[in-house]
């Protein structure tokens, strides 16, 4: 449901590379993220207690969906007026591991606006699911899912305090149905420690370079640039430490916690400070295409030139922990 992307999020250090905060529907930067339902603009109330929240299990005006597990379902509308408070219905219960309010989740999933038939997005049209922090998704989704299994597949309608309010120059407006399966959940903390089993092998390259990273594997990690160190003309990718998982490939998309300075060290990001980790499609991401053929779990360092004479160059650690 997110129309803009997110690219490497947060991270707008110099013209280089752009990094926008939203999660799942990245943008037209050289280094993106991939798409979420819950992010195509800045949710209508991001500060909702889910608590305070009256969560209804059904309701008869919900439309019946038709389709399997796995595909796109079809609605069928009641042609009744939209509940008010935000509905969950479990359409089939999974056994596996609980989400929290603060999981990063992978998920498929399809949202329709209420009464109509044409979804306004859809991972199953991309034939890919989705992978995201609930945190950073509208209340309607993060208090919807949380509590619920892996391997649930959900109904959910959610109002428009709850997501995008009523504007349709905002975002989807009124209220919103989807129908979620629950594939996958997991921690920040799962994320970070994806690097801690592997090996080193590029401290030279580094010192080569005039990069200095700290932080042991599996933990946070900083960077900095040595004064006089050369600037980068093309994107130059060392792997530090490799890690012995799954290749990546130009297809992937990768959950991976990072730190950015600029040259002159006087601009600094982390992912690891703020505790959200970036989804990257390495589909949508050029500069990252010497990822390719790296193992996961590897930390690699990326030098890329300014967009633009005069801009500086950027410097990034950037652990590979996850494929989504």
């Amino acid at each position: 449901m997110r129309r803009t992307p997110l690219a490497l999020a947060s991270l707008v250090l110099t013209g280089a590379i752009v990094l926008t905060g939203c999660s799942s529907g990245p943008t037209d930067t050289e280094v993106e993220s991939t798409t979420t339902p819950t992010q195509a603009t800045v949710p209508v109330n991001n500060k909702t207690d889910c608590s305070d929240l009256t969560i209804d299990k059904d309701n008869t005006a919900l439309p019946s969906v038709s389709g399997d597990a796995g595909q796109e379902p079809t609605p069928t509308w009641t042609g009744q007026e939209a509940p008010t408070n935000l509905t969950v219905k479990t359409l089939a219960a999974g056994d596996g591991d609980p989400v929290a309010q603060d999981s990063w989740v992978v998920t498929d999933y399809v949202g329709w606006q209420w009464n109509k038939d044409k979804p306004f997005d859809s991972s199953y049209s991309r034939g890919k699911a989705s992978s995201f922090s609930l945190g950073g998704v509208v209340p309607g989704w993060r208090c919807g899912l949380n509590k619920h299994r892996v391997g649930d597949r959900l109904e959910i309608s959610v109002p428009p305090e709850l997501g995008y309010g009523n504007d349709e120059s905002v975002g989807p407006a009124g209220t919103l149905v989807f129908v979620v399966e629950i594939k996958d959940v997991f921690t920040v903390a799962e994320v970070t420690a994806g690097t801690k089993d592997a090996t080193v092998e590029g401290e030279q390259a580094l010192a080569d370079r005039g990069i200095t990273v700290n932080g042991a594997l599996g933990t946070p990690a900083t960077i900095t640039v040595k004064d006089g160190a050369t600037e980068p003309t093309q994107p130059e990718i060392i792997v530090l430490a490799r890690g012995t998982g799954e290749a990546v490939t130009a297809q992937s998309t990768i959950i991976t916690q990072h730190a950015a300075t600029d040259w002159t060290n006087s601009k600094d990001q982390s992912t690891w400070k703020t505790g959200k980790p970036d989804t990257i499609s390495m589909a949508s991401s050029p500069a990252l295409a010497g990822l390719v053929g790296v193992p996961m779990g590897s930390r690699v360092v990326i030098l890329l030139p300014g967009a633009k004479v005069g801009e500086p160059a950027a410097a990034f650690v950037m652990d590979l922990d996850r494929l989504a």
